[in-house]
């Protein structure tokens, strides 16, 4: 309150008495600053690609040691499947279409205090002979579901068994949402 003025009846008999209360409101804050760079990612969205052939499951090996499923972040306005598709055609040289990519579900876990959403996506026919394309990974080829190399990169892991829950992968746990029957082709 910055100020207070009493205005009062010029004549006695007159009780009216007026007061005039003089204040400012405070500033509003926004509840962050607003600055003009993007807010830390709160969340991660991708695609793991389960290509299953007459050999198993195609897996590459990353730099980083592991095995792992063609597959990568979706870009905008792009669909489930079209990701897997051009994330297949990327990293492995095999070419697929949009639909012949069977979206299994949705993937639920955290990292990092960073929700990751992985979807994983089944492609039942493509063209190619998978080959490197990328210098993160590459020793591409189908493996026996019965003799899977290790250690497998967890959302592969998790990808993998939610196409087939008695696959032999050791995972952190993911929460899986399907949408259809995951059931191998």
């Amino acid at each position: 309150m910055e100020s207070v003025t009493a205005i009062d009846s010029p004549t006695p008999e007159n009780p009216l008495s007026y007061r005039l209360y003089a204040g400012r409101r405070p500033q509003r804050v926004p509840s962050r600053p607003r600055t003009s760079e993007p807010p830390p990612p709160n969340t991660a969205l991708g695609v793991g690609v389960i290509v299953n052939g007459p050999e198993g499951v195609l897996l590459g090996r990353h730099r980083h040691r592991t095995w792992e499923l063609a597959g990568g972040t979706v870009e905008p306005g792009e669909s489930f499947a079209e990701a897997a598709v051009r994330e297949l055609r990327e990293e492995t040289g095999l070419v697929a279409k949009p639909d012949d990519a069977q979206v299994l579900g949705t993937l639920l876990d955290r990292v990092g205090g960073v929700a990751r959403v992985t979807v994983p996506v089944l492609v039942t026919r493509w063209s190619g002979i998978p080959h490197q394309r990328e210098e993160t990974i590459g020793s591409w080829r189908f493996w026996p579901l019965d003799a899977l190399p290790q250690p497998v990169f967890v959302p592969s892991a998790q990808c993998l068994t939610a196409w087939d829950p008695a696959l032999p992968l050791d995972h952190p746990p993911a929460h899986f949402q399907p949408y259809d029957s995951p059931g191998r082709p």
